[in-house]
């Protein structure tokens, strides 16, 4: 199943979404999920503005001055307001994003902190949580991609039988597109019986997201060695993965494992305005609770977390905002290029979205999990079901789901 490395509750939350793919998720486990995604974006938020200080402060001997972006508007203004360095491709850059700057998806909500030096301010770097409909979108993508590899093997069984039967090798086998078409949509009923089945899930693998928290630091005015003296002396910081970039980005890019000050996490109090939240979305009943709840949301967490740590010089800090690898036309581009857009992945998606959604909508009574991967729905049945999660309900007392 898939875990979301940045989350305190990886396992148990991967197990209720296998249950929601199976058709097994009941009123019991709404009241978890709800109280898990609600705990974990809080804690999210938590440690990742601790770690993101503590970083900081080791590269420039202080915690730098920082402020809330909800837009990336807010950040690509000061990304271009006072470059470190020129060369003729940043002038060229900045020069466009000034000239058209509705081109360059300004309104794109963000949650991020942005860390600056100096006056003017200058840009050195930044902690940014993934949205909840990004993460919906990249597990379910995720799991898309295995049923579609799943499908694609239960296709090439097909043809394997199919070759025996006329005695030729499947290599050599000439398939008449139509053919092709009834062995995939046999293929796909093989899958969509074994999620019936309840079969499906246990056979998963695991499969890690590790990218829900991401650290950005600007490396120019020799940050460098400093940087890699800070990683290799953090005692509860390990490297799982490291990539560098080359051609339209440039930079580097690694996957750490943080093991978290859990004695420190347990003393923050939940703040007023968070435990009002928690009320509203029928995670508790009185505001009072929230404190105990959240130590013991701790008590039973995994201690440890992921994240990604990206080192960018500033043209590539440009490249990655206004210029050529642009992260929304990245994730444009990842949608229209999907290699499987049949009912099943259609269903995934919007049953992710869904559930996430659900967690985070206010107090309502559980109906039961309204998509499930076998059936056949129109978008507008999509578009009703999240417009019915803020709508008031009947007997909705604002205590229970």
């Amino acid at each position: 199943m898939v875990l979301l490395g940045s989350f305190l509750h990886r396992e148990a939350l991967a197990d209720l979404v296998g249950k929601a793919l199976e058709d097994r998720f009941d009123a019991g486990d709404a009241v978890l999920w709800k109280r898990l995604v609600s705990l974990n974006a809080w804690a999210v938020r938590t440690w990742s503005d601790r770690f993101a200080e503590d970083l900081f402060r080791a590269l420039y001997g202080q915690v730098p001055p920082s402020f809330p972006a909800s837009t990336k508007a807010e950040l690509k203004d000061l990304v271009v307001a006072n470059p470190p360095v020129r060369t003729p491709r940043i002038d060229q850059l900045i020069d466009a994003y000034r000239a058209f700057p509705e081109d360059f998806y300004r309104e794109t909500p963000y949650d991020g902190r942005v860390f600056t030096l100096g006056d003017p301010p200058q840009y050195i770097g930044s902690r940014r949580i993934k949205r909840v409909r990004r993460i919906a979108e990249k597990t379910s993508r995720r799991l898309i991609d295995y049923l579609f590899d799943q499908i694609r093997q239960r296709a090439d069984e097909l043809a394997e039988e199919r070759a025996r039967r006329l005695g030729v090798q499947k290599e050599r086998l000439v398939t008449p597109p139509d053919e092709m078409a009834r062995e995939f949509a046999h293929a796909e009923r093989r899958v969509l019986k074994s999620i019936r089945d309840r079969l499906f899930v246990a056979a998963m693998p695991l499969f890690h997201i590790d990218d829900i928290v991401g650290v950005r630091v600007l490396m120019e005015n020799g940050l460098q060695e400093r940087f890699v003296r800070w990683l290799e002396s953090h005692p509860d910081l390990s490297i799982v993965d490291e990539k560098h970039f080359t051609g339209n980005f440039r930079g580097k890019n690694m996957v750490v494992a943080l093991r978290l000050p859990m004695e420190q996490v347990r003393q923050v109090a939940v703040p007023r305005e968070v435990a009002d939240r928690w009320v509203t979305r029928g995670v508790i009943a009185r505001r009072e609770e929230a404190d105990g709840l959240w130590r013991d949301f701790l008590d039973g967490s995994e201690g440890h977390v992921r994240l990604e740590l990206l080192q960018v010089d500033y043209e590539g800090l440009l490249e990655s905002e206004i210029g050529r690898s642009m992260h929304e036309a990245h994730i444009l581009e990842q949608r229209e290029n999907a290699a499987y857009k049949g009912r099943l992945a259609t269903n995934l998606e919007a049953l992710m979205d869904w559930l996430l959604a659900y967690a985070l909508c206010p107090a309502r009574p559980f109906e039961g999990i309204p998509i499930v991967l076998r059936g056949t729905y129109l978008p507008d049945y999509f578009d009703r079901l999240h417009r019915r999660l803020y709508q008031p309900s009947a007997g909705n007392t604002g205590l229970t789901l």
